[in-house]
């Protein structure tokens, strides 16, 4: 009786033990990647502008598309009803002070170049994730549901909701 009550014991201090090991010296933390810091960004020929590595957006590129300083963006560079509506699913995961949302003119040529000189947005993917140090974070296809999760569990390490 004694020895079953020694090993019941020991079955119960165990996990126990490990549980406030881990809790006490463990760091349960995921990363996302942070593209283009380590090497220079692939970009066009019409680039005519000298990258640095680690790559940072330039400040006058994200102000001039109403960044506020040290926020978590998106830039969503595809407005369609489908990639709206997908984009809506967010406001239901994060509070609107989160993150901020920048639309780029579609209409204007100069924010097609800064796309694809500045964000480095190709086909299939519309919208950047940036971190609050300018960096990018990930590039998302808003129109898949999978890219859309992705995107969502991505943003909760960023902003640290987990």
């Amino acid at each position: 009786m004694i020895k079953k009550l020694i090993y019941l014991f020991l079955a119960l201090l165990l996990p126990i033990g490990v549980f406030l090991f881990l809790r006490a010296f463990g760091k349960n933390e995921f990363s996302i990647p942070v593209y283009y810091e380590t090497e220079k960004p692939e970009y066009l020929a019409s680039c005519q502008f000298s990258y640095t590595v680690p790559y940072t957006i330039p400040d006058s590129i994200l102000r001039a598309a109403g960044w506020k300083e040290g926020s978590v963006a998106l830039l969503i560079a595809d407005t369609s009803p489908e990639v709206t509506k997908n984009m809506k699913h967010l406001s239901e995961e994060f509070e609107s002070s989160d993150f901020q949302r920048l639309y780029p003119h579609q209409d204007n040529a100069r924010w097609d170049r800064w796309c694809t000189c500045f964000f480095f947005l190709k086909k299939p993917w519309s919208v950047v994730l940036i971190d609050s140090e300018r960096k990018i974070r990930g590039y998302y296809a808003p129109n898949s549901r999978e890219e859309m999760d992705r995107l969502t569990v991505e943003m909760k390490i960023l902003l640290k909701q987990y």
